[in-house]
């Protein structure tokens, strides 16, 4: 699922090649299922048993530009949730995503800019969504977007999106001697309000 991603980063950012950690062992697979009570997605699985994310040591990014974190982490984050999920309501979401909280054990993080967004495996949505699918929940502004229908379809996505040109290299990282990728506006969920893909969100700034 990663092979193609991997050849491009090898060629174009080896430092997150790099960063990348050694699969997560079925012991911490079982203890993340075990904690959200629900089957995890065939395609989670095998994305974690290729990499257990990047190294939170080494300064590096992923899709969307947001780093890829480990199943341990995953598991620290869903330990921290008193309830199945916290009752915040979110002020928008999209169709295949529930607005009545924003974390929840059935929100499975993958990706966190440690500063408003995560990125999560969705076991929870809507009658219009998927079981596994990719969405954005940005906390700051109470917001949850639709990425990708599954992790497969998120993964190859990001492959595209590498092959395609819509990633370079963010060239202040750069000077520092690292590899931070940085997505064009028109992919970058993270600050949807100035992305014209996501203007139909309440609270865009796009024009």
């Amino acid at each position: 699922m990663l092979d193609k991603a991997i050849e491009w980063l090898s060629d174009n950012a080896p430092k997150i090649v790099e960063a990348l950690q050694e699969p997560a062992s079925q012991t911490k697979i079982k203890e993340l299922e075990s904690l959200v009570g629900k089957a995890l997605p065939e395609d989670f699985i095998r994305l974690y048993k290729t990499h257990n994310g990047t190294n939170p040591d080494i300064f590096a990014n992923f899709a969307y530009g947001m780093p890829f974190i480990s199943i341990e982490k995953s598991i620290e984050q869903i330990k921290g949730f008193d309830h199945p999920n916290d009752d915040n309501q979110l002020s928008f979401s999209d169709d295949e995503i529930k607005r009545n909280y924003t974390f929840g054990k059935l929100r499975i993080p993958i990706g966190d800019d440690s500063g408003t967004c995560l990125i999560c495996v969705d076991l929870d949505p809507t009658q219009n969504g998927n079981y596994g699918q990719v969405i954005l929940i940005d906390y700051e502004k109470n917001v949850g977007l639709k990425l990708a229908d599954s992790v497969e379809k998120y993964i190859l996505k990001f492959t595209s999106d590498l092959i395609s040109g819509k990633y370079k290299l963010q060239e202040d990282a750069l000077e520092d001697g690292v590899h931070w990728l940085e997505p064009e506006r028109e992919i970058d969920p993270g600050n949807w309000f100035n992305s014209p893909t996501w203007q139909y969100v309440p609270g865009s700034n796009f024009s």
